[in-house]
This record gives structure tokens, C-alpha cells and sequence, in this order.
């Protein structure tokens, strides 16, 4: 009975244990292409914005927008840093999921391979003791 109980409470514990590895990874795949390609964009816009417009507001004789101008380049570098950065962490979280994968599969083989030592030891016992009883 108290092996049972024991049983019971560990299996209860298993199940109640949340991980934060568990995600989908096609959701994460799928984010980590769009964070990229997001992050592609704003780049080019923020370039586009400090090569060219800059170049012309500092070399033409308007000069009032050329504040404004640089600080969204640099606020549309700055989004594409961020959407950067949101790629790198989606690529991390894949990894950590494949990872915990392999460490499930390569857990998941030694209980199996335990399993199976345990029974080819029953066995050899109940056959020693066959023989022992054979020859007494």
C-alpha cells in the first residue's frame, strides 16, 4: 500500500510539473522568420532615411526637418535592433526546445535499458535458483 501511495504521489508530481521548454516550436520558427524579416525592414528604413534624406536636408539649404529626421532613422534603427534581438531570443528558445527533446528521448532509452537490465537479472536469477533447486 505505501508503495502505491508513493507511486501515486510521484506521478501526481510529474504531472503537475510545468516546463518552460514545452513550446510550440512552428509558433517560434514562424516568429523568428517574421522578427528577421521585421528586423530587415527597419533596418533599411532607418538607413535609407540617415543615407539619403540626411545627406539632402544637410547639404540643402533647409535645414529645419534634419532633428526630426535623424531621430526617427535612429528610432527606426532602434526597432530593428529590438526586432533583432526578439529573432535571437526565438532562435534560443528552438534550440532549448530541441535540446530538452534530445534530453527527453536520451532519458527516455536508460529507463527502457533499465527496465530491461532489471528483467534479464530477474530472469538469471530465477534461473540460478532453478538450478540450485535442480541439483538439491
Amino acid at each position: 500500500m505505501k508503495r502505491i501511495w508513493h507511486w501515486l504521489l510521484k506521478k501526481i508530481k510529474k504531472d503537475m510539473q510545468t516546463d518552460p521548454f514545452t513550446i510550440p516550436p512552428r509558433r517560434t520558427k514562424l516568429s523568428y522568420y517574421f522578427d528577421s524579416f521585421a528586423s530587415i525592414i527597419f533596418y533599411l528604413m532607418g538607413l535609407y532615411l540617415m543615407l539619403i534624406d540626411l545627406y539632402h536636408e544637410l547639404f540643402t539649404s533647409d535645414k529645419t526637418d534634419f532633428v526630426g529626421t535623424a531621430l526617427m532613422a535612429f528610432i527606426l534603427i532602434f526597432g530593428g535592433l529590438l526586432f533583432r534581438w526578439s529573432a535571437y531570443a526565438d532562435i534560443r528558445a528552438i534550440n532549448r526546445y530541441r535540446q530538452y527533446l534530445k534530453q527527453q528521448i536520451i532519458d527516455q532509452r536508460q529507463a527502457l535499458r533499465r527496465q530491461e537490465w532489471l528483467k534479464s537479472a530477474e530472469q538469471g536469477k530465477i534461473e540460478l535458483e532453478q538450478k540450485l533447486n535442480h541439483k538439491e
